[in-house]
């Protein structure tokens, strides 16, 4: 799935599909599953922003963005609360991709 949402006021293209949980991982050595649902527990031993920009950060790099690391794709943006901003359509982006396309046989 992919959506385009304004961060800092630009627009930014973010894609999340299966590849999204290898690409975190790959670039971070955390686990994208374990860290969204602490960071929407509010569990208190995650810092919530770094997840959430994290997260950004890969559906970005998905997306098209090229040529930055994080911390250079963050010094780009004026506002310091920008991703934080962003984290609603962030969320349901995320929420939508992860989401059961088929049926439980179970009935």
């Amino acid at each position: 799935m992919e959506r385009i949402i304004k961060i800092d006021g630009k627009e930014t293209r973010l894609v999340a599909n299966g590849g999204t949980p290898r690409i975190y991982r790959a670039l971070f050595k955390r686990d994208v599953f374990g860290d969204m649902g602490k960071a929407i527990g509010d569990d208190e031993n995650i810092n919530n922003s770094e997840v959430f920009e994290n997260l950004a950060f890969v559906m970005a790099k998905q997306g098209g963005l090229e040529g930055y690391d994080i911390d250079a794709w963050l010094a780009t943006m004026d506002n310091p609360t920008a991703i934080i901003e962003a984290v609603p359509e962030i969320l349901e982006l995320w929420t939508d991709t992860n989401e059961t396309a088929v049926d439980s046989k179970k009935k």
